[in-house]
């Protein structure tokens, strides 16, 4: 007979949670895939990553190391930094007495430190038989800047012995020996970059004091890629000389110096001399045709990619008016661009000069303002301003006065991870190099995501 009534359930006890603080040996072991960002995207976002950033990612593995390092991602890294105007920068030095400083300059940023000169010290460790960094850098002459590689010539006891090239990003430098048998006296110093073959090139312009050669100037070439001064005797010499308290080149243009100097030849004529770094020939450029006075003062100037000049008070004083010429390098004429002023009212006088421009095309006035009281002088000072073009205003950067009190040489700057051939790091210039095996070809460490987009 069977029993009536509901079938009773069965119960199943619900398991306990496993909550591991630890996973498992087995699983913590197991890889873990990363789905990583394609080989052109990694570029860009490294064409944009600062230099000091990139020379510490070389630590990363042999393949970053050999990808930093190479020559065409240098190029491209360096191509894309130059094409945007806000990563270009002046270089500058700034102070007085013992201390100098050299330091980058922008328009929205404070201006950062790359080297702090010690004038007075005196430690100077197997001076002058082995030359390292720090003994140069005393009394040294910013003397140009082209793709973030910097020219320094030196003021005092090695301004007859050496030039360097030096990258403040890198902290790398090449000391360059003048020729023992040459005489380098008052030479005025540049730096110039032969796109053609890829090599940068030191050019000096060496005044001669002889009678017979009064008046000219002989050309000194350095070439990077050769490791040696050319042979340029032989061009001839040029009858130009670089203005007396100009030691270095007043600024670069796609890669070629020029120079604000003397034509003695047909009487003492101002004029704007240029070198060629892949020809070596010597170009004269005359001034653009302005009203002249006493107090008139021409100031040649780099603005963005062309050359320009600025000429102060081109009218009768105290009408003290810049007027800014745009020069035409195919046909060497000048065109007037704009006027910037007046700048002087009441008893105030003001002595301006214009030490550079930035790449944006904001120019930088410096000016020296004093009050006169009976033709005495009772309160001076100095003033950094920038004339925005765009707006026509003259605009006070309170940033720029950390560079106070003096201002002297400046060239626009890019950062980069440019190392020429003889450069060593600073500091280890004496070191003995511990051997370590060669790799016939770092190339092998890139990946081929890399190789398709370098094209290696």
């Amino acid at each position: 007979m069977v029993k009536s009534g509901k079938t009773k359930k069965k119960y199943h006890k619900p398991t306990k949670p496993h909550h591991h603080l630890n996973p498992p040996p087995a699983q913590a072991n197991k890889p873990i895939s990363v789905k990583t960002l394609p080989a052109h995207l990694v570029l860009e976002i490294l064409y944009r990553t600062p230099v000091k950033s990139l020379v510490r990612f070389k630590s990363v593995s042999k393949s970053w190391f050999a990808l930093i390092n190479h020559p065409t991602f240098i190029k491209m890294h360096l191509d894309f930094n130059t094409s945007k105007n806000d990563k270009n920068k002046l270089i500058c030095s700034c102070g007085y007495g013992t201390f100098i400083d050299i330091a980058l300059l922008s328009l929205s940023e404070e201006p950062m430190n790359v080297l702090r000169i010690n004038k007075d010290f005196t430690e100077r460790p197997n001076y002058p038989r082995k030359i390292n960094f720090r003994d140069f850098s005393k009394n040294m002459v910013l003397a140009g800047s082209v793709n973030g590689i910097v020219c320094l010539s030196h003021s005092e006891e090695m301004s007859e012995r050496f030039v360097v090239l030096w990258n403040p990003s890198i902290c790398c430098w090449c000391p360059i020996a003048l020729v023992e048998t040459k005489s380098w006296d008052n030479m005025s110093v540049g730096i110039g970059f032969d796109e053609v073959i890829n090599d940068y090139k030191v050019i000096c312009i060496v005044p001669e004091f002889r009678f017979e050669d009064y008046g000219w100037s002989r050309i000194e070439v350095y070439s990077t890629n050769q490791g040696s001064w050319e042979d340029v005797d032989k061009k001839g010499k040029i009858h130009f000389r670089p203005n007396t308290d100009l030691n270095h080149c007043n600024f670069i243009v796609n890669g070629v110096p020029y120079w604000a100097g003397l034509d003695l030849r047909p009487g003492y004529v101002d004029v704007l001399g240029r070198i060629d770094p892949f020809t070596g020939l010597f170009k004269k450029i005359e001034h653009p045709k302005h009203v002249r006075n006493e107090i008139t003062r021409v100031n040649p100037v780099k603005l963005r990619e062309s050359v320009a000049a600025l000429i102060q008070s081109p009218g009768d004083y105290p009408n003290n008016v810049i007027d800014l010429y745009l020069l035409d390098e195919n046909t060497t004429k000048w065109t007037k661009m704009y006027s910037i002023g007046p700048l002087v009212s009441g008893n105030v006088c003001e002595e301006m000069q214009i030490p550079q421009c930035f790449s944006t095309g904001e120019i930088i006035l410096e000016t020296w303002t004093w009050d006169t009281d009976q033709d005495h002088v009772t309160d001076l000072d100095l003033v950094h301003n920038i004339y925005d073009p765009k707006t026509k205003l003259v605009l006070h950067i309170n940033h720029m006065q950390a560079l106070h009190p003096c201002w002297y040489e400046s060239y626009s700057h890019v950062e980069s991870l440019v190392c020429i051939k003889g450069m060593v790091q600073i500091g280890k210039e004496h070191r003995d190099k511990k051997t370590k095996p060669k790799m016939k070809n770092w190339t092998e460490f890139l990946s081929k995501e890399f190789d398709s987009v370098l094209h290696l």
